[in-house]
């Protein structure tokens, strides 16, 4: 039930708050519960989706939902749950793990170099859906770091410990500044030309956009064709990895 509370004003008509959270005569604070953040969570090769499917990211949002239900303290005493959520920490000597701590750059150094205190964990979206990685901050607020849809930061033994392809998928935003670019590349008839000039100026905030540069190439179907069969041969790990190789070699 809503309950009001009288405050003194300046005025001598009194204000009426109405407050909608429940009554608390005890005093006694709630459990904390599960609560995320994505405010360190970032797209990198192998943790990307550009392979994933929107019922991946259904499910997701299922599993954040029923833990948001679920009381800290009591879920990580409770060995069953644990079991059963794929809870543990990351084990970077894992075979084939494709990053260390140290690479995950973005994560504020007090974390990262605090890993007793702040162990990066992970816990399963489903056994073939993958995992979410992440790590509890002193406010026991779990920040999403990596989402693994193909199980890349412990591979599996029964894949013979092999590493998915995946890479980041852009958004219509970073779609739309690559249009950008493309039209003020265009030849205009005037020398100054001055829609060329408008577009210039439309702020866009690139430097906190791309954490790295992007590069986006028109491949044909046969190009396509014996990328993939690198990849199944495992010659390379990605369309990524095919162009470095490739770099390097003409280098």
């Amino acid at each position: 039930m809503a309950s009001l509370q009288q405050f003194p004003v300046l005025s001598s008509t009194p204000l009426l708050i109405i407050s909608t959270s429940p009554p608390n005569p005890t005093g006694i604070q709630a459990p904390k519960k599960w609560t995320f953040s994505f405010q360190y969570w970032r797209q990198i090769e192998f943790f990307g989706f550009n392979r994933t499917t929107s019922e991946w990211f259904v499910s997701l949002l299922e599993k954040l939902r029923i833990l948001s239900e679920e009381e800290y303290d009591k879920f990580i005493c409770d060995s069953r749950k644990v079991d059963v959520w794929r809870y543990h920490h990351i084990d970077w000597g894992h075979k084939n793990t494709p990053y260390q701590l140290k690479d995950l750059t973005w994560i504020p150094s007090w974390y990262r170099n605090n890993e007793e205190e702040f162990e990066l964990v992970q816990f399963q979206v489903s056994r073939a859906l993958g995992r979410v990685i992440g790590f509890w901050d002193r406010d026991y607020i779990f920040n999403i770091v990596l989402l693994d849809p193909f199980h890349n930061m412990q591979p599996d033994k029964g894949h013979n410990y092999r590493v998915d392809p995946c890479n980041p998928l852009g958004s219509e935003y970073t779609n739309l500044l690559h249009g950008l670019d493309a039209i003020l590349e265009e030849k205009c008839e005037k020398n100054s030309c001055e829609f060329a000039e408008h577009i210039r100026s439309i702020p866009t905030n690139r430097d906190a956009l791309f954490d790295s540069n992007v590069l986006m190439v028109k491949l044909t179907d046969e190009d396509i064709e014996y990328s993939d069969i690198l990849i199944q041969e495992r010659k390379a790990c990605s369309l990524n990895d095919i162009f470095k190789k490739g770099l390097k070699h003409l280098i």
